[in-house]
């Protein structure tokens, strides 16, 4: 008898197959929900049969997946596929491998002898089956399955069932409760706000800023820890040597900059100096927005979980933007460089 799974996509419980003895059936790609004890297969779902089933999930998150960052670690992955196969049928045999490429065992194992599809996966299927035969290895039998819409799905998410609107569906919400430390003080409450360039933090800083929050810039404290008479001041020269500094003895950054690029060491020595000197004027600050009355104080730092801030805030807020957009930004705001350069004076 034949096992149905829960699949991204996949009909449930529809029709049985045909009773095609696959003594081994291959499965593409495996990923799970975030958000459910439910599992998602790709590229189609798969029927997992009584003899050897294997299924492949990636070992690496994929570049072109949306929401790539909120997608679980692999070995989380495995421990929720392994427990649901369990679930499922007990006594099913399987076996479970991370995909290094695109195609993993499907093109150099002999003993396959199906492999699952969807309508939208079919040519990969039939890749898959060009390869083997490139192999010398006989073509597989394709078991194409249905998908099932999804009823829920907005405007900006995919019509079928999918782990990717699953995770659009995850913006804006916790994915872990609030720390409950007592040496944090219930008010005000500090919200960790951090992401790379071009991703929208500084706007997000503002906008909550707009609404009533206490903002605490980092980078603007990060400067300030380099003026003469700076907490950091003093230790940065002793460290780095008098050529760091410019004629009226502010500290060069650019020279500083240059001095530990590339150095690991340095580097590292340089934010051991600076890092606690920052945390302890945050603190002063939180101070300051409790003196003042503000309920919710929000810390922008893009280094704040490189810097051990997190045990200063209540919340991590993370703003993420795909890598292709902030490209595209770029080389966007360079167009308009050189159309404003080139116009004359």
């Amino acid at each position: 008898g034949a096992v149905q799974t829960v699949a991204e996509g996949a009909a449930v419980g529809e029709r049985e197959p045909e009773r095609t003895d696959f003594r081994k059936l291959l499965k593409g790609f495996v990923s799970l929900s975030r958000s459910s004890s439910s599992i998602t297969l790709r590229p189609g779902s798969c029927r997992l049969f009584n003899e050897c089933p294997l299924a492949s999930p990636p070992s690496l998150r994929p570049a072109d997946k949306v929401l790539k960052e909120l997608i679980e670690p692999y070995e989380l992955r495995v421990a929720k596929l392994r427990e649901f196969l369990l679930d499922v049928k007990p006594s099913l045999h399987y076996d479970i491998v991370p995909l290094l490429d695109p195609y993993g065992p499907s093109i150099t194992d002999p003993e396959l002898q199906c492999i699952v599809v969807s309508e939208e996966t079919r040519k990969g299927g039939e890749a898959v089956n060009k390869k083997r035969l490139e192999n010398g290895l006989s073509e597989l039998a394709l078991y194409e399955i249905l998908l099932v819409k999804d009823p829920y799905h907005s405007e900006n998410e995919e019509e079928k069932i999918s782990s990717s609107s699953l995770r659009q569906r995850l913006l804006g919400t916790l994915l872990q409760p609030p720390r409950k430390d007592p040496a944090l003080p219930s008010r005000p409450y500090v919200i960790g706000l951090t992401g790379g360039t071009g991703s929208g933090k500084t706007s997000i800083a503002k906008y909550l800023e707009h609404l009533g929050a206490f903002l605490i810039d980092a980078d603007k404290l990060g400067h300030a820890v380099y003026i003469p008479g700076g907490p950091a001041y003093e230790q940065v020269v002793e460290k780095f040597g008098p050529e760091i500094l410019n004629e009226d003895g502010t500290i060069n950054r650019k020279v500083l900059g240059a001095k530990v690029f590339g150095n690991q060491e340095r580097l590292k020595c340089l934010t051991d100096i600076v890092w606690p000197e920052i945390a302890q004027m945050v603190k002063k600050k939180i101070g300051e927005a409790d003196s003042l009355g503000k309920a919710v104080c929000v810390l922008d730092a893009a280094v704040l979980l490189e810097a051990g801030w997190k045990d200063m805030v209540h919340e991590v807020w993370t703003a993420v933007i795909p890598e292709e957009e902030v490209e595209k930004a770029w080389a966007l705001l360079q167009e308009r460089m050189s159309q404003d350069q080139s116009q004359p004076a």
